[in-house]
């Protein structure tokens, strides 16, 4: 059982350590097998990440749509804005499945390419996976906008070491720990992301019971719509060592043995038996991790609920009986 990191279709190194150290390989879904970003190929060439794409019809147009979508935006609001401030001040609205915000932007495409077209019937699932593919570029920008602020800390530290001939290494260390605890990638349109993702998931015939966020807006998103939900781990900090791969990967395999058991059997309220972390608490890098069950509701029934989709799997075709939903942040 594969842990299906969500609801983003874009993940960077750092996080891709955290779950896998603890879940092994995410899987993660793309909206097109277009522009894979430069950090994603190279994690998938080391098989650090399952990369599936649910829908593959329609590249082409998508591509182009997308790019339609990036030079209206530009227009309206500049290069220098961009998809940060897309995100941030339509934060109210639901871009891509909201009829009348993409027909407002495909008017003013047509108006200043003086070019007439046939309206088409919305589609939904090409909807989403227009959004997925702005919403990629948006956490990239912000990622790394967040990796060059640190970098300004750690080239404040060089100077003072130059300066000073010493430097507080600790500052350096929490700077990077305070950067990564901050960064939430699902705060902005949280919903939204999460309708778009979920569609596309509907789409994914390998089923898993496991889902995987790093976002704590998205987590706690969903276990407010959830009907029912019970945490069954929740780990302060797990020390993650890589020096120690033996000891984790017996922990690790232990670990999704018993949450498969959980995710597959009619749930029983007890979780006695749930591994504890066993890795030397001498590691440089520590995350917290909350799992919670959705009982009684397979994966697609549980996010076609969420946002009222039709599913067409029925639950006796499900080798699944619950859904797990883990949180993995920095410590």
């Amino acid at each position: 059982m594969k842990p299906i990191y969500f609801p983003f279709t874009c993940i960077f190194d750092v996080s891709a350590e955290m779950i896998s150290a603890i879940f092994g390989q995410p899987v993660v879904y793309r909206p097109s097998s277009k522009n894979l970003p430069e950090i994603m190929q190279e994690l998938a060439k080391t098989e650090a990440i399952d990369i599936r794409i649910p829908v593959k019809k329609d590249e082409n147009k998508l591509d182009a749509m997308l790019k339609e979508y990036k030079s209206w935006l530009n227009l309206h609001l500049g290069d220098k804005r961009g998809m940060t401030s897309f995100f941030k001040t339509h934060a109210d609205k639901i871009p891509f499945f909201d009829d009348t915000f993409t027909a407002q932007i495909k008017a003013d495409i047509r108006k200043n390419t003086q070019q007439k077209q046939p309206e088409v019937k919305p589609d939904p699932l090409f909807n989403a996976r227009i959004f997925l593919a702005i919403a990629q570029e948006f956490d990239a920008q912000n990622w790394e906008i967040n990796q060059k602020l640190f970098m300004v800390d750690k080239m404040q530290q060089d100077i003072i070491k130059n300066i000073k001939g010493e430097i507080d290494s600790s500052f350096v260390e929490n700077a990077e720990n305070s950067l990564l605890e901050s960064y939430d990638p699902g705060a902005y349109m949280t919903a939204d992301r999460i309708k778009a993702w979920a569609l596309l998931m509907q789409h994914d015939p390998q089923e898993s019971g496991l889902f995987i966020t790093n976002s704590s807006s998205a987590f706690e998103y969903l276990i407010d719509k959830a009907s029912r939900t019970e945490i069954i781990v929740s780990f302060d900090s797990i020390p993650l060592q890589k020096n120690s791969f033996e000891k984790a990967d017996k922990w690790r395999d232990d670990f999704i043995k018993q949450l498969e058991i959980i995710a597959r059997n009619p749930w029983l309220t007890s979780t006695d038996k749930i591994a504890c972390p066993c890795f030397a608490k001498n590691s440089d890098t520590k995350v917290s991790l909350t799992l919670a069950v959705v009982p009684g509701q397979t994966p697609h029934e549980f996010f076609a609920g969420c946002f009222g989709y039709n599913h067409s799997a029925s639950k006796e075709e499900s080798q699944f009986q619950n859904t797990l939903l883990g949180l993995v942040r920095p410590f």
